[in-house]
């Protein structure tokens, strides 16, 4: 991770810019829908938007992503997934359990992107919120929790199992987003 020292009237801009987003467009995050549009409300209950590529703060995070990658992964990379960043918010009671970001039984084709990086620019400050914590796992089930500053930025393999426990007061807000390539050789 890295505590990027983005100044507090900064996070309060890219905060403002979404929240000129309509609430409106703030939609329940669907993982894994069945078939007729329902949600699976075990696996994820949160809300979300995007945010379009030629936004200022992607060049900001592509800059970070970039090195890390250099300094960590050395990983084939070309861009973000679908050329958006995912603004999401947790309201109390919400959560999104143990997952992976990308699991190698999902890749088919052999010119499918992989995601191979994940990302999360914490938003909120650690102390408007109670829970909501971004943990991950490893083989012998300890549990790690990331730094909850504002301006965290934290970054991981895309097949690290990780959550987002759940919210028990406030609100915690993050832009999360994954860095694709070319299939594993």
């Amino acid at each position: 991770w890295y505590q990027t020292q983005l100044p507090n009237n900064i996070i309060k801009i890219i905060i403002e810019e979404v929240n000129d987003i309509n609430d409106s467009n703030f939609q329940d995050s669907l993982v894994n829908t069945k078939p007729g549009g329902s949600k699976e409300a075990e696996i994820r209950k949160s809300k979300n938007c995007w945010i379009m590529s030629p936004h200022w703060i992607n060049g900001f995070l592509w800059n970070y992503i970039m090195k890390a990658n250099r300094e960590n992964f050395l990983y084939d990379v070309s861009h973000i997934q679908y050329e958006q960043i995912q603004c999401t918010r947790y309201n109390q009671g919400d959560y999104y359990n143990w997952h992976t970001d990308q699991d190698i039984r999902t890749i088919f084709k052999p010119e499918e992107e992989v995601r191979k990086l994940s990302f999360s620019l914490q938003l909120s400050d650690k102390d408007e919120y109670v829970g909501g914590d971004l943990e991950f796992t490893d083989v012998d089930k300890k549990i790690f929790s990331a730094p909850r500053d504002r301006g965290c930025l934290i970054i991981f393999d895309s097949r690290t199992i990780h959550r987002v426990s759940q919210v028990e007061f406030g609100i915690r807000e993050s832009l999360v987003g994954w860095v694709v390539g070319p299939r594993w050789k």
